[in-house]
């Protein structure tokens, strides 16, 4: 499946290879895994049975220790899965970094970090109103490019973006963009001189034991920023350790928590200026659906207070601050929905 995905994008690829595995989460007592146990296999097994309806591997953390661990037969704990848009949540990170060391602010305006070689001659009125905030919470109402950018049907996927016509006020309402990522991800190199994933690299991959992962690059050697980030079961869990614990790691605080207050608040609604009858957007709420709980800094916000990186076909991390845990899964489904639900069906109570 991966060659595949390579062979798709037809681009450069960011490999960071290491002879050691990556350091393991600290496991539950015998006890505590089997309390677990049912209700993983539940979800594993019995919630998404047929051939649409796969799961590769799922783990789960509650107080800070893995208390239920499984992975489908042909894949590996130390196995490098797809991410899709779980990759944006490590962008947002990326902006999170830049700003604790000054080098941006969220509040910046986007054509303030580009030249004139990279804006176009006659800029879109709404370009100038664009800043990292809006890209960050799906609000620039940019076109999105990914589709062409993933097809290799655009050359230079600044230019394109930059270049396009905005159909909508920055900030007026949500709309999900992945080329918004991308974006991000040109200005992250721009400020701290690196590629976005050696800047994590050094500021949260290395401190958090995550030795083992790829990227895909742009034809300008940009990481795509929101796509094409490869990790394990294991990494990816580690992350949302991370975003659970607001960036403190070991007793460090490596990003602020002051962060993660805003990079996990609901700063849009999903339905803003799309629909506006009161008693239907309490409707929609009271619904609890997965979809309508607002959108944070390149991540999900959910019921019950949870937030969650979401990848295309079911990749996900779920964090639950109030539970103190975190659910990690790796899939491919047809009906994400279903997956979400088996979570707070089987998992949930037990946290």
């Amino acid at each position: 499946m991966k060659s595949i995905l390579i062979s798709l994008f037809s681009l450069t690829i960011l490999l960071i290879s290491c002879s050691n595995p990556d350091s393991s989460l600290p496991r539950a007592d015998q006890a505590e895994r089997d309390r677990f146990q049912a209700a993983g296999d539940k979800v594993f097994t019995d919630v998404l049975t047929g051939p649409d309806n796969v799961v590769n591997s799922l783990m789960i953390i509650d107080d800070g220790k893995v208390v239920y661990e499984k992975y489908d037969i042909g894949y590996s704990p130390d196995q490098l899965q797809v991410m899709w848009s779980v990759s944006k949540t490590f962008t947002a990170t990326a902006v999170g970094f830049a700003e604790q060391d000054g080098l941006l602010k969220t509040s910046d305006r986007v054509v303030d970090y580009f030249d004139a070689a990279d804006l176009p001659a006659e800029p879109h009125p709404y370009l100038s109103e664009l800043t990292l905030h809006d890209l960050l919470i799906m609000s620039s109402g940019l076109p999105d490019l990914a589709y062409g950018a993933i097809q290799g049907q655009i050359e230079d996927w600044t230019k394109a973006t930059l270049a396009s016509d905005i159909h909508f006020k920055p900030g007026d309402r949500f709309e999900y963009n992945s080329i918004n990522g991308y974006i991000l991800s040109v200005i992250v190199s721009k400020v701290t001189g690196m590629k976005m994933a050696d800047y994590l690299n050094e500021k949260m991959f290395l401190p958090l034991g995550i030795e083992n992962y790829q990227w895909l690059e742009s034809p300008q050697g940009c990481n795509a920023g929101g796509w094409g980030l490869y990790l394990s079961t294991e990494s990816l869990a580690k992350a949302g350790l991370f975003v659970l614990q607001k960036g403190k790691w070991n007793g460090k605080q490596l990003l602020s928590e002051e962060w993660w207050v805003k990079a996990t608040y609901p700063h849009i609604p999903q339905y803003k200026n799309v629909i506006t009858d009161p008693i239907e957007i309490e409707n929609l709420i009271r619904s609890r659906d997965q979809w309508s709980q607002g959108y944070a800094y390149q991540m999900w916000n959910c019921p019950d207070g949870a937030v969650r990186m979401h990848g295309a076909n079911g990749q996900l991390c779920v964090i639950f601050p109030e539970q103190n845990a975190v659910v990690t899964l790796t899939s491919h489904v047809s009906n994400e929905k279903k997956l979400l639900d088996a979570i707070w069906e089987n998992i949930y109570p037990l946290l």
